[in-house]
């Protein structure tokens, strides 16, 4: 005979919502703009069939970015990113920094390892070497444990890491070609392409459903974030399986 039951039934079994309006800017899940599916009745860890994502009204057209969380951080962007923007002090001494122009970028870690977005880049600092260094300083974010300093010869082009227990640290060196210094704890699944959508009643508007199938490890769960602001936003639902 054939299957007339389909593998899991249109509702499924359990849910978790999150509404997303604000663009996050991020690419890797971690920005306070993405948003951590909390389950109401499932456990984290447990199977998800998938996300379906239902528009509240009118929204220009947007995508969703959507990572697995492993948990070691339960994402925690709950402290804010330093204000302002940092300084940096150049010596002509103390360090092995030659001459050139440098920029950083400063990022707030809390007591968990999540990473915040980062502060206003500094201005060029310029140093003279071969013996340079430079004094970072920028200001305190009230919650973080430590701080990542990127930094680089190019604005926007950060490409060595270093750490500080202090909204302070004096730079000696050049640092490493490396992306270590950023970490997280969110891995990029997938995206999916929002249309732009109409202002008609919310239960008329439209369902789009992004498969997941994924069984979870204990703790694990899902990020979503947008790539575009949008007006009347996207409620997202995880939908776990009757399989």
């Amino acid at each position: 005979m054939p299957n007339t039951s389909p593998i899991y039934s249109r509702q499924g079994l359990v849910q978790g919502s999150t509404t997303l309006t604000t663009a996050a800017a991020d690419y890797t899940g971690q920005s306070i703009n993405n948003n951590r599916l909390m389950f109401a009745d499932l456990v984290e860890g447990s199977f998800i069939q998938r996300l379906r994502f239902k528009a509240l009204g009118t929204n220009v057209a947007s995508v969703a970015r959507i990572y697995v969380n492993t948990g070691a951080t339960k994402m925690a962007a709950i402290i804010a990113a330093p204000a302002g923007t940092p300084t940096g002090t150049p010596s002509g001494s103390g360090g092995t920094l030659a001459t050139g122009n440098f920029f950083a970028r400063i990022y707030a870690v809390d007591q968990y390892g999540a990473i915040t977005a980062s502060a206003t880049e500094t201005a060029s600092v310029a140093v003279t070497g071969p013996t340079g260094s430079i004094t970072w300083n920028w200001t305190a974010s009230v919650g973080a444990v430590s701080y990542i300093i990127r930094v680089g010869l190019l604005s926007n082009g950060q490409v060595a890491a270093f750490t500080s227990t202090t909204n302070s640290y004096v730079q000696t060196v050049p640092g490493a070609l490396s992306e270590s210094g950023i970490v997280t704890n969110n891995y990029f699944y997938g995206e999916q392409s929002l249309p732009s959508t109409a202002a008609i009643a919310t239960a008329a508007t439209i369902d789009i459903d992004y498969p997941l199938n994924l069984a979870l490890p204990p703790g694990y769960g899902i990020v979503v974030g947008l790539g575009t602001t949008v007006a009347a936003g996207w409620v997202v639902t995880a939908i776990g399986g009757n399989y």
